[in-house]
């Protein structure tokens, strides 16, 4: 019973972990051109 409760968990955590990763990166990336743009005013 725990074994197919794990399984059938497991598609259900791969999406989140998927979804919060790229999230990650789109917030990294929005902030690296917000700092960027910064620099340049700044010059």
């Amino acid at each position: 019973m725990a074994m197919t409760m794990i399984y059938r968990d497991i598609p259900l955590i791969i999406p989140i972990l998927a979804a919060g990763y790229v999230m990650t990166i789109y917030l990294l990336l929005m902030l690296a051109e917000r700092t960027a743009k910064i620099t340049r005013l700044g010059e």
